[in-house]
Order: C-alpha cells, then sequence, then structure tokens
C-alpha cells in the first residue's frame, strides 16, 4: 500500500512532539537541527539535491509546537514544491550571497536555543536526540521495506545479466544504474571477483575482469535511509573452496539473524557465531572484518562506545555481513520484539534454508550458477 502524505505528516508530527521533553531537559525553548540524519529524521525523509557544501545544507528550526525549514533561497523554491509540500512547514530563508552564519546568529540572538553542530554559547542536543533516531519509525519501516526491495532488485538484475569477462568497474556500474532509475542514490558498490574478497575484505571495485565468480554488493540511500546487500554468482559449477566459504558465510548469516533481537549487541552476536567457523582453514576469518553494522540512518554505524555497547531496539536495522575467504552474504535486518524482519530477502534468486537452534526456517541468498 503507497505511503501517502497524511501517513508522512503524522509522522513528522510525533517526532515533532518527541522533541518537546528534550527542550525541556535542556533547559531551551527552541531546537536547531543540520546534521543530515537529524534533518531526514525530522522530515521523515527529505532529500537534497545538487552541489551543496556543509555550510550551506538546510536544516530544521522548531519549538516541539511548530517548524520551519532553515535554508538558502537557492534551495526553499524546490524543497516546497517536491519535498514538503502539505507537511505543516515554514520558512527561514537566508540569502545564499549573505551565508547562514551570520543569518543564524540573527535568529538565535536572545533565544534560548540548542543545536546539533557546534556554535558559540549553544548547548549540543545530540545524545539527547540519538535515542531518539535510532529506531525506525512505522513510517519509515514501511519506506525502509520499499527501498530494501528496490535495491535488492538491482544487485539481483544484474548479478543475473552480466556477461562473463565484464571488469568490476563495469558490473558496478550497471548496479549504479539501476539504483538511479529507482532515485536511489549509490552510496558503496562493491563487485569482487574470482576471490579477490580473500584478500580485501573491503575491496571496492577494479578494473579486474569477472571470469569465474563474483560477489556484488550495493548500498542505496534514498529518504534518508541506508540498505545494504550482497549476491553471488558463479559462471559454471561453482569453485569447491568457494563453496565451502560461501556455506560457512550462510551458516553464519542465519546464526546473526537468530541471535538478532532486544537487548542483545553486534559484539556478542558475532561471537555466537564464531563457532561455526569450526577448526579448518576458516577457524580464524572473524579476526579480518567486523560481523556488521547498525543500520537505518547511516550506511554502516559502529554500536561500540567506550565501555560499552549498545543494545539492539525493536525498530532498530542492523546489516550483517559475514564474509568466510573469498565468500561473503550480506543482508539488512530490522529488529522485533519477535523474529527479525529481512529488509533484503531474497527475490528470483536461489536460496539456501537455513535452521538455527530449533527456530523458524531462513531462506538465505545462495549461489546463483549460469551457464557459461
Amino acid at each position: 500500500m503507497p505511503l501517502s502524505p497524511a501517513d508522512r505528516r503524522a509522522d513528522i508530527d510525533a517526532k515533532q512532539a518527541a522533541l518537546l521533553p528534550v527542550l525541556r531537559s535542556l533547559g531551551v525553548d527552541t531546537l536547531v537541527l543540520f546534521m543530515p540524519a537529524h534533518v531526514a529524521w525530522f522530515t521523515a525523509g527529505l532529500n537534497v539535491a545538487g552541489l551543496v557544501p556543509d555550510a550551506e545544507r538546510p536544516g530544521v528550526y522548531t519549538n516541539g509546537q511548530s517548524r520551519w525549514l532553515v535554508c538558502s533561497n537557492a534551495d526553499s523554491q524546490r524543497l516546497f514544491d517536491e519535498e514538503l509540500d502539505g507537511l505543516g512547514f515554514q520558512l527561514k530563508e537566508w540569502h545564499w550571497e549573505a551565508g547562514r552564519s551570520d543569518f543564524l546568529a540573527y535568529l538565535t540572538d536572545g533565544a534560548r536555543v540548542a543545536a546539533d553542530r557546534p556554535f558559540p554559547a549553544i548547548p549540543l542536543a545530540n545524545e539527547h536526540l540519538r535515542p531518539l533516531l535510532r529506531g525506525l519509525s512505522p513510517f519509515e519501516r514501511a519506506q525502509y521495506r520499499e527501498l530494501g526491495a528496490l535495491v535488492v532488485e538491482a544487485v539481483e538484475s544484474t548479478a543475473r545479466a552480466f556477461a562473463p569477462g565484464r571488469t568490476e568497474h563495469e558490473v558496478a556500474a550497471q548496479v549504479g544504474h539501476r539504483l538511479l532509475h529507482h532515485g536511489i542514490e549509490p552510496v558503496a558498490l562493491s563487485v569482487t571477483a574470482d576471490g579477490r574478497g580473500a584478500k580485501y575484505r573491503r575491496a571496492g571495485a577494479g578494473p579486474n575482469p569477472v571470469t569465474r565468480t563474483a560477489v556484488v554488493q550495493a548500498t542505496g540511500s534514498r529518504d534518508g535511509l541506508f540498505v545494504t546487500c550482497s549476491r553471488t554468482v558463479s559462471f559454471g559449477p561453482v569453485p569447491p573452496e568457494f563453496a565451502a566459504a560461501h556455506d560457512l558465510a550462510v551458516k553464519q548469516a542465519g546464526s546473526f539473524r537468530s541471535w538478532t533481537k532486544p537487548n542483545k549487541t553486534i559484539g556478542a552476536i558475532g561471537v555466537a557465531g564464531r563457532a561455526i567457523l569450526g577448526t579448518g582453514p576458516f577457524e580464524f576469518e572473524y579476526r579480518l572484518s567486523p560481523p556488521g553494522y547498525g543500520a537505518g540512518r547511516f550506511a554502516a554505524e559502529f554500536l561500540g562506545r567506550p565501555g560499552a555497547e549498545e543494545p539492539l531496539a525493536a525498530g532498530n536495522a542492523v546489516v550483517w555481513q559475514p564474509r568466510v575467504g573469498p565468500a561473503a552474504v550480506v543482508d539488512t535486518l530490522l529488529v522485533t520484539d519477535a523474529e527479525p524482519t529481512a529488509v533484503t530477502p531474497p527475490g528470483e534468486w536461489p536460496v539456501k534454508r537455513v535452521v538455527v537452534r530449533g527456530g523458524p526456517p531462513q531462506d538465505i541468498a545462495d549461489v546463483l550458477v549460469r551457464d557459461v
């Protein structure tokens, strides 16, 4: 069911109301938001277009009861016409030639205001905002599942179609084209050909031709949200060493998912999945790359802090990336109070069905074997 402007406005209204306790806690009357993640959160997906330096990025000004877009005259017309129409925003505008800093000095003069960027004599609100940002609202979860389906479609369509001998760069370009076709920004594209991932865990894409196997991975962003997934293709039978590594990565993916629950941490879940690697040639693979990250409003967010990790909660997003030898199985999930929801489930793709600790069966993307 399509998301309606009324649904989005209700989501923004709820977030605005949620800031009232933050304002009281900080002892201020108003709040200015400029960090992209904070602005996207408050607006339920404002997309800033064009070449914009950080000092000219639009922001939000709110007192918990009313809200204003704060932006340059170079952006205000499009933002209201295409992004914020009917969503209850008023406008506080600076002229691009005068600049944002002088306008902010005028806007905050004599006011009790907090911000999410450091300004002289203005308290920072970031730590108070973090608990609000980590969970996705019901409106955003629907946006997220739609984004996940489109990222999967782009990756799987590319992996099914590209010809052997194409370079990693060319394959990545095909993924990027498909993402852009749906208004999705390609944030990170990775294609690892012929086992190159065994040596480079963050391989990106290069001039290497794909002759036998490829792991195709993409991170796409739209409406201030980020989704990541990978799919693996083999031209002809899967090489035995690659198949063994991929099977272990699938089993680790199943383990990680089975533990993806409220109050668990990414670090502890990663440790629980190490036993799957056994005592064979891949026993110490876990030392070579992190098992996963927080996701949702960030492409990859490290959820560790000095002395502690942040526990997961319902509504959080996680990207799991078990990497074993040349293989990788990367998907994005939403934490719920029951079983996690796969945001990037396989579409038209072969799967392995995994059952962990007697839990529900999980369908995890297998290797697509294509004719040479």
